[in-house]
Formats: C-alpha cells, sequence, structure tokens
C-alpha cells in the first residue's frame, strides 16, 4: 500500500502542514524510477529558500542497508537489490546532502521503510544475508535541522495495516497529524507528540 500511503500524504502536506499544491512533488509507482526521484529532488531545491523554507520528505517503500552498516539505501521503482544496488538506489545520506545543501529552515523525514531488507507484508528478505544498518550509524547521519520519524529500528520490519491499506507507520502517522496526536490540546502538534502518538499505537497494534 506505500502508493496509497503516497497519495494520501500528499493531501495531508497541503492541508495540515499547510504546503501548497504546487509545492508538492509525487513519485509514485512508474514514476518513481530513480531519475524521477532525483529530478523531485531538484525540483525541491528550486523551490526553497535559505533560511527560509521547510521540507517535508515522506518516502514508502523498501530500504536496505549499505554492507558497512552506515548508510541506507531506499530503493525507487527501477532499483536493483541485487549486485547494481549502489547504481540504481539512492541512499538517505544522498537525499539528505542534496537538501542540507540549499540550508531550509528545518526539513522532516518521515520514512516508511524497514532497513534489514523485509517487505511490510512478510517477514521476507529481500536480498538474503543483506547486513541490517546500526542503530548508532542511523543516529550519526542526521544533519542538524533535520528530524527523522522512522517506521522501524535496524532490527525490525515495518508492517501493512490491512484493515485500512496502508502501512500501520503511515496510517498512524496521518491519524496523528489529523489530530489525534495532541497530547495537550493545545491545536498544536509537535514533533515529540507525533512521535510518541505514532510509537505508542504501531507497538499496540503490531503486538495485538
Amino acid at each position: 500500500h506505500a502508493d496509497k500511503d503516497a497519495e494520501y500524504f500528499a493531501d495531508f502536506a497541503h492541508y495540515k502542514l499547510g504546503v501548497p499544491r504546487n509545492n508538492i512533488i509525487k513519485a509514485i509507482n512508474s514514476n518513481a524510477r530513480r531519475l524521477d526521484v532525483l529530478k523531485a529532488l531538484a525540483k525541491v531545491t528550486q523551490l526553497s529558500k535559505e533560511n527560509e523554507s521547510e521540507v517535508f520528505i515522506f518516502f514508502a517503500g523498501h530500504a536496505l542497508a549499505s554492507d558497512d552498516g552506515k548508510d541506507v539505501f531506499l530503493i525507487p521503482y527501477d532499483g536493483d537489490t541485487g549486485s547494481f544496488l549502489a547504481d540504481t538506489a539512492i541512499t538517505r545520506g544522498e537525499i539528505f546532502e542534496k537538501v542540507e545543501r540549499i540550508e531550509p529552515k528545518f526539513v522532516t523525514v518521515f520514512l516508511d521503510a524497514c532497513y534489514a531488507g523485509g517487505t511490510r507484508l512478510e517477514d521476507i528478505t529481500l536480498v538474503p544475508g543483506k547486513r541490517p544498518i546500526r542503530i548508532e550509524a542511523l543516529n550519526q547521519s542526521v544533519p542538524q535541522g533535520f528530524t527523522i520519524l522512522s517506521a522501524s529500528a535496524s532490527d525490525e520490519t515495518s508492517m501493512a495495516l490491512e484493515a485500512a491499506e496502508h502501512g500501520m507507520f503511515s496510517y498512524f502517522l496521518m491519524k496523528g497529524m489529523e489530530g489525534d496526536a495532541d497530547a495537550n490540546r493545545d491545536n498544536q502538534i509537535t514533533a515529540s507528540e507525533l512521535h510518541a502518538y505514532v510509537q505508542q499505537n504501531v507497538i499496540q497494534q503490531s503486538s495485538g
């Protein structure tokens, strides 16, 4: 349901985050090849203003760790999980570097993907023996001013919520943004409130 997650998040970006429609760039299914994603990132940098722009990045799909465990490959529609992984995927670090270069006001990244090579429907490994990324590497590679909300830790598999036809992380992320994450009812949702809401509900749902 990654394509549906992305479609819904585009609407949430407009209605809940206040992003103008013209500033929302979607890359879904066959329109989310590696070149499409790179073009989308290029457009983001063109639209952004130094120290003024607020950048939101949402990714739902497959991800794999690099062999040294220091980065994550986000796999586009035409990505190859075999020998050409490095040539056909995009590392999280590469995306961060391109966005960090424009020095935006802040960047929030939502990742509905697992890093151990599994899928959201079953615990199936995309690449047998692929080393999961270490939590230390994930923490160390986040640039200043970036907030990361991720569906799973290095040794976990992100899951789907079949009843809602969404990824579990994406579903509760958007429910939280609708207002459910506003713990103190001040009509503002902070990153920490959203994180706490999503984490609590994903844990409850996945263990139920």
